[in-house]
């Protein structure tokens, strides 16, 4: 007899015999009680490493919302003074190498800055503009850069090819040639309508209305209240895009240099490129609240005039700003 044989016949039944009857539930038992103890280990790690990426992005979102309203290590007065003199030329050497000549708003703050610093280079922007044979279309947007120009009234067909905000801006600097209806007249003054670059654009249609002549407590209200609506939007949107420098531009172009903190012309001066000029986006992120791209963007006029603005009514507007924010 074969071994396999003796161990078959008297060996297994001896061994099987001192087993429970119900030994096979027991070790299924067993198998199901592991499987449990290891799902119950995976999900509380899974717990953990849930509640871990919660604490980190909230740090993450903390610091990024403290570091755009506090300066941890604040510059000296002179220190600040002398990168804030240097943006200044690196940006206004940039207008002047790349002078803008289609886009009226642009030129409308480009002739504030020359208006307020006497400065003949950027004059002389302006004046190209507004000497170039090849340009005169008597459109109304020729009156943001020349108050008596000669316009005529657009075609419905024209009107309706233009965004609503700029129709509020042709209304508030050519009103004879440019009608709102009822509801473009309610939204361009109402006050809790819009935001981001929306609310930013009908802020700027309501300072063109008011400097034309239509000043009124009312209307003064009205911006103040978007200029504070603004400043608080600043406050949560940490991305240096195209809308951060056109939010403290058109808040200091209102006349509210209060509103506007340290820190964020700081990020302004920080985020100034080589040559002199800033982009449109922040690490890919655009100036909408969803926007991101990987391309690599080139600075632009749109961007650059903007932020060159926001330094040029500091200096030359609001020249005390430094000197109430900034120690020796």
């Amino acid at each position: 007899m074969g071994y396999d044989f003796l161990y078959h016949v008297f060996i297994m039944p001896e061994m099987h015999a001192g087993l429970p009857s119900n030994f096979n539930e027991l070790t299924d038992s067993c198998d199901r009680a592991d499987k449990n103890a290891r799902k119950e280990r995976l999900l509380r790690r899974m717990r953990r490493w849930f509640v871990s990426m919660l604490v980190i992005s909230g740090v993450g979102v903390t610091a990024a919302l403290l570091n755009n309203t506090l300066s941890f290590l604040p510059d000296s007065r002179a220190t600040f003074r002398t990168q804030f003199e240097r943006a200044v030329q690196g940006g206004t050497n940039w207008l002047i190498a790349h002078p803008e000549g289609t886009n009226s708003a642009l030129l409308y703050m480009i002739a504030n800055m020359a208006d307020i610093s006497g400065d003949h280079r950027v004059r002389h922007i302006v004046d190209q503009y507004r000497g170039n044979l090849f340009r005169h279309s008597q459109s109304f947007w020729e009156r943001l850069v020349d108050r008596t120009a000669a316009v005529r009234s657009p075609s419905r067909q024209e009107l309706d090819s233009y965004s609503g905000y700029q129709r509020w801006i042709g209304y508030a600097i050519a009103p004879d040639h440019v009608p709102l209806s009822e509801k473009e007249r309610t939204d361009m003054f109402a006050p809790n309508r819009f935001m981001w670059g929306s609310r930013t654009h009908q802020l700027f249609a309501l300072l063109l209305y008011r400097e034309r002549g239509s000043n009124s407590q009312a209307l003064n209200d009205l911006i103040n209240h978007l200029c504070e609506r603004i400043a608080f939007e600043a406050n949560w949107d940490v991305r240096v895009t195209d809308l951060y420098l056109q939010r403290i531009a058109f808040i200091l172009a209102a006349g509210r240099p209060d509103l506007i903190k340290p820190r964020w012309v700081e990020r302004i001066i920080a985020s100034q490129k080589k040559d002199g000029g800033w982009i449109a986006s922040w690490y890919g992120w655009g100036p909408g609240p969803y926007e991101y791209s990987f391309r690599q963007r080139a600075t632009n006029s749109h961007t650059t005039v903007q932020g060159v603005w926001a330094l040029y009514l500091l200096k030359y507007r609001f020249p005390n700003w430094i000197e109430q924010n900034y120690h020796e």
